[in-house]
């Protein structure tokens, strides 16, 4: 099976690199930076992880923090994957083998998409994925620490932090 160089960004990492105050801002920075890169290849999210995010940041930071975050989907090529109904059958299959773990439909429909996508890499630090997902790079908690302090600062620059 070929290697399918992607990721696919979760929830938590778009609304940690929005919200300052959250633990894991920094490593959102760093991986949504490296992602547009093109580090992993080509960028994925799905309809679901945008609905989700926009309905947290909106409820959480207001609409024009939301109205930013779709500002930036359009803005960065990202690809969206949409559920259409074959993927559904599958996600419903996957809740049900599934169903000791904590999985939301949102995570069934990411774990669908990499598994028919073949795609070998996730940002997301939902723990989760850890318990279902087996030869996936999960980037997530600690991202940001595992790079060198220059690194850091051409990230910051490249969004104008310094």
């Amino acid at each position: 099976m070929v290697k399918n160089l992607a990721i696919i960004i979760d929830t938590s990492v778009f609304y940690g690199f929005f919200n300052r105050r959250d633990i894991h801002h920094m490593d959102s920075t760093c991986i949504l930076v490296h992602s547009l890169e093109g580090k992993w290849g080509k960028v994925y999210t799905s309809d679901l992880i945008i609905s989700e995010t926009y309905t947290l940041l909106r409820y959480r930071m207001g609409s024009h923090v939301a109205q930013a975050f779709l500002d930036m989907l359009r803005e960065s090529g990202i690809k969206i994957l949409f559920l259409d109904e074959e993927h559904y059958e599958h996600v419903v299959n996957t809740l049900r083998r599934y169903s000791n773990v904590n999985l939301s439909f949102i995570d069934a429909f990411t774990i669908v998409a990499i598994n028919r996508l073949n795609i070998k890499c996730l940002a997301s630090y939902d723990e989760s994925f850890n318990v279902i997902i087996k030869n996936v790079n999960i980037i997530g908690k600690g991202y940001a620490e595992s790079l060198s302090e220059a690194e850091i600062r051409n990230v910051k620059s490249k969004l104008g932090l310094l």
